[in-house]
């Protein structure tokens, strides 16, 4: 199994719960994480909250659909590679999606092989776009395929749930994210100690400076970032 993805996340929106199965079972084996929406509304807010890496979105789908879901992903990023399923019938519909910046379109019933191929040119165009090594500061740097966090193009070890947490405080730069919702991220709806919390930022203030994370009185924490 190819495993040139497992350091990615995927958002998979599709409302056919048949289809929806069959593709999230090749994607859980490929990705490190796969977020799974059953309709446009779902996989915006998803988006919002997570930051994945690639999108991967039916065209016909209730509420939103692919065309308005990319919309609205377009308002906050314009790069993130999306690709869009449909059906033959629906490549007309799918000309007013060309202005949208779409990375591909993939014609359904979906081919493993033509699957693996635009998968590939998505993680392309993160590399291309240098989505996958975020800069933090003129010193800091993080690469999002490898896990790893450099100071000075040093190499400064993280833990696994370091990685959860500096990883979602980069997709929430300079906002700031509650302890209650840091809790519940990383360790999905199990609330956690508060102490403990506190005891992770500590370590990853430590780590990176403290002056990049900061503690927002009775709100939580945001990370600072340079020139964003």
């Amino acid at each position: 199994m190819n495993n040139e993805f497992k350091n990615l996340t995927i958002l998979y929106a599709e409302d056919n719960l048949i289809i929806q199965e069959n593709i999230s079972k090749i994607l859980k084996l490929l990705f490190s994480k796969v977020y799974i929406a059953s309709n446009g509304k779902e996989a915006l807010e998803l988006f919002k909250r997570y930051t994945p890496n690639i999108i991967l979105t039916d065209f016909i789908m209730p509420i939103f659909d692919g065309y308005e879901l990319t919309c609205e992903i377009r308002k906050v990023c314009y790069k993130v590679p999306i690709v869009i399923l449909s059906n033959y019938t629906d490549k007309e519909k799918l000309l007013k999606c060309i202005p949208l910046n779409l990375t591909q379109y993939l014609e359904k019933p979906i081919e493993y092989n033509k699957l693996i191929d635009t998968l590939h040119l998505c993680k392309n165009h993160l590399e291309k776009n240098n989505f996958l090594r975020f800069t933090i500061s003129n010193k800091l740097t993080y690469d999002f395929q490898t896990k790893k966090l450099f100071i000075d193009n040093k190499e400064i070890y993280l833990t696994h749930i370091e990685i959860e947490i500096f990883e979602y405080f980069i997709n929430k730069k300079n906002q700031i994210i509650t302890k209650d919702e840091l809790a519940i991220i990383i360790y999905e709806d199990k609330y956690i100690n508060e102490n403990a919390l506190k005891n992770v930022i500590y370590r990853l203030r430590k780590k990176i400076g403290k002056d990049l994370i900061k503690n927002d009185r009775n709100l939580g924490y945001s990370l600072k970032v340079e020139n964003q």
